[in-house]
C-alpha cells in the first residue's frame, strides 16, 4: 500500500511540476494534465482485505544480520572448498556443487572443466562485502594460491538459501590455468 502510495505522489508531483513548466511568455503549459492510474485495486480499513506490509508487491522483508553473514560466510566457504578441486571428476565436481549455484550459474557451471581451475588451496576468507541497503547480494572473496577470486551470491529471501551467481578470478590476468 506505501508503495503504491509512494508511486501515485511522485507521479503526481511530476505532472504538477510539468502543468507548471512553459513557455515564461505565454505563462504555464496549456492542456489537461494526465490522470494516472496505478493499476492497483485501492483498499482501506475496513474493506474486508488483510492489509499485511507484502499485499500489493510481494516482495517479502529481507534484513541483514549476524545470521544472514554466518549463512552467507559458511556457503561461501563451502562452495569455494567444493569449487577449489580440480583433480575430481567433472560430473562429481558438478553435481557437489549444484546444489549451491543459481539456476543460470549452474548452466554455465556445467561447462567447466574442473582440471582447469588453478585453485588447489584456498588460503584466506571470505571476506564478505556489500552494498549498503541490498540484503540480498553480497561479494564473497577469496585469497588463493592462484590469486584473489570473488563470488556472487544472492538470495531471494530472508528464509531462502544464498546461492552463487558467479565465481571468477578478481583479476583475470592472475588466474591463469594449469
Amino acid at each position: 500500500m506505501r508503495k503504491q502510495l509512494a508511486i501515485t505522489a511522485a507521479l503526481a508531483a511530476a505532472f504538477s511540476l510539468g502543468a507548471c513548466a512553459g513557455d515564461s511568455e505565454n505563462g504555464p503549459a496549456a492542456g489537461p494534465v494526465p490522470t494516472v492510474q496505478a493499476g492497483l485495486e485501492s483498499h482501506s480499513a475496513g474493506d474486508g482485505h488483510d492489509h499485511g506490509a507484502q499485499e500489493h508487491h510481494g516482495v517479502p522483508d529481507v534484513v541483514w544480520g549476524p545470521a544472514a553473514e554466518t549463512a552467507v560466510k559458511d556457503t561461501a566457504g563451502k562452495v569455494m572448498g567444493l569449487f577449489a578441486r580440480p583433480d575430481v571428476p567433472a560430473a562429481a565436481w558438478f553435481n557437489d556443487l549444484a546444489p549451491y549455484l543459481a539456476p543460470d550459474y549452474a548452466e554455465d557451471a556445467r561447462y567447466i572443466d574442473p582440471a582447469r581451475v588453478p585453485i588447489r588451496e584456498v588460503t584466506d576468507g571470505p571476506a564478505i562485502s556489500r552494498e549498503a541497503g541490498n540484503p540480498r547480494t553480497v561479494t564473497a572473496s577469496f585469497s588463493t594460491d592462484a590469486g584473489r577470486w570473488q563470488m556472487l551470491l544472492h538470495r531471494s529471501g530472508q528464509r531462502q538459501p544464498w546461492l552463487v551467481t558467479a565465481i571468477s578470478p578478481q583479476d583475470p590476468a592472475q588466474a591463469t590455468a594449469p
